[in-house]
């Protein structure tokens, strides 16, 4: 599928959907209702944050043979390192490697870059994912506690870059 699929890096905020986003965003993490503790902060995303991000952070998108956008990730920029997150596909076209491309196309924008790791968090509730992520060569790099938690919450996952 992913040779239908066109990957850009979002230039300017006037030809990004940002409401096409935030519907993607909902619906992806959907799953993890009554899953994840605490809920996922995706769950009150909106346009007005996504702006925001957008003027901060890097986006890259997935498009459809149609131009419609399928799915999302950000990069934000941690000094030598770059951070992905909100990695969403549009869950009807879920499976066909959309996500991958995502993933591969953030960590070449960072190598390109010059970042040495790119880094994420993943909630310890959700092993697919993070069995998705060391299949693309992330690896735990520790953990994380949300505030108000006596217990790991996340990991912290990493994949060193080719620079």
């Amino acid at each position: 599928m992913t040779s239908s699929i066109q990957i850009t890096v979002a230039q300017v905020p006037e030809k990004v959907p940002f409401d096409r986003l935030v519907e993607i965003l909902l619906a992806a993490f959907a799953f993890q209702d009554g899953i994840v503790d605490p809920p996922s902060s995706a769950k009150s995303v909106n346009v007005s944050e996504l702006q925001w991000r957008f003027a901060r952070d890097t986006l890259i998108l997935a498009h459809d043979q149609n131009g419609t956008v399928v799915g999302q990730v950000w990069i934000e920029d941690i000094g030598k390192d770059a951070y992905l997150y909100k990695l969403s596909v549009d869950p009807a076209s879920k499976g066909g490697g959309i996500g991958r491309a995502l993933v591969e196309a953030a960590c070449a924008f960072a190598a390109k870059n010059g970042k040495e790791m790119m880094r994420l968090h993943v909630r310890v509730e959700l092993r697919d994912n993070i069995a998705f992520f060391r299949a693309r060569g992330f690896d735990i790099a520790g953990e994380g506690i949300h505030d108000g938690y006596d217990r790991p919450t996340f990991w912290k996952m990493a994949r060193r870059l080719s620079v």
